[in-house]
């Protein structure tokens, strides 16, 4: 295990967000180090709700938007519930 008291960035062997394995390079995790605490613009966006409701219900599109939002929320860009 390394030493994390001087490392800047992320350092971790998995991501998982609801369960899906997020995969990606060091390089493009590393990009989101501090993220969370001010978006870029200063402000933090509305809660954005869940798929619900239409005529027609695609399961898929519905679990993939989730996963945004999700993915959203935890770097604070949206706002939580």
């Amino acid at each position: 295990m390394s030493d994390c008291t001087h490392h800047k960035g992320i350092d971790a062997e998995r991501l998982y967000i609801n369960g899906t394995e997020i995969t990606s390079t060091a390089a493009e995790l590393n990009k989101l180090s501090d993220a969370g605490e001010v978006v870029a613009s200063g402000t933090q966006a509305a809660l954005i709700s869940d798929p619900d409701g239409g005529t027609t219900a695609d399961t898929e599109a519905r679990a993939a938007i989730s996963s945004i939002i999700d993915a959203l929320q935890a770097f604070g860009i949206v706002a939580s519930s």
